[in-house]
C-alpha cells in the first residue's frame, strides 16, 4: 500500500516537472473566452452574494458591531469564507453544465 501511494506521488512530480511539447502547452492553456465567461459569472455572483448580504444581514451586522469587535470580526470571517465555498461550488457547477458550449 505504501509502495503504491509514493508510486502515484513520483509519477504526478515527474509529469509536474516534465518538459511539456507545444500541443500539450496549447491544450493546457485557457482561452480568452473562457475567462471572460468566467469572469462574468463570478461577477454576478460576488454582486449579488454582497447586495443579499446586504439587504438582509445590514441590521444585524451592525449590532454586533456595536456590542463586541471580537464576535463581528469572528462572524465577518466565517461570511467570508462562507461566500468563497458558496461561489466556487456555483460557480463550478455552472462552468459544467456551459463548459463545452465555451470552446
Amino acid at each position: 500500500m505504501r509502495k503504491k501511494s509514493w508510486d502515484s506521488v513520483r509519477a504526478f512530480a515527474i509529469e509536474l516537472v516534465r518538459k511539456k511539447t507545444n500541443a500539450e502547452q496549447k491544450k493546457s492553456e485557457p482561452s480568452l473566452k473562457a475567462f471572460v465567461v468566467q469572469l462574468a459569472i463570478f461577477s454576478v455572483l460576488v454582486v449579488s452574494y454582497f447586495f443579499l448580504v446586504l439587504s438582509y444581514l445590514s441590521y444585524w451586522l451592525k449590532d454586533v458591531f456595536d456590542e463586541n469587535k471580537l464576535v463581528y470580526a469572528l462572524v465577518a470571517w466565517a461570511l467570508i469564507a462562507a461566500q468563497a465555498v458558496l461561489l466556487e461550488v456555483i460557480a463550478a457547477a455552472l462552468l459544467k453544465t456551459i463548459g463545452s458550449r465555451i470552446d
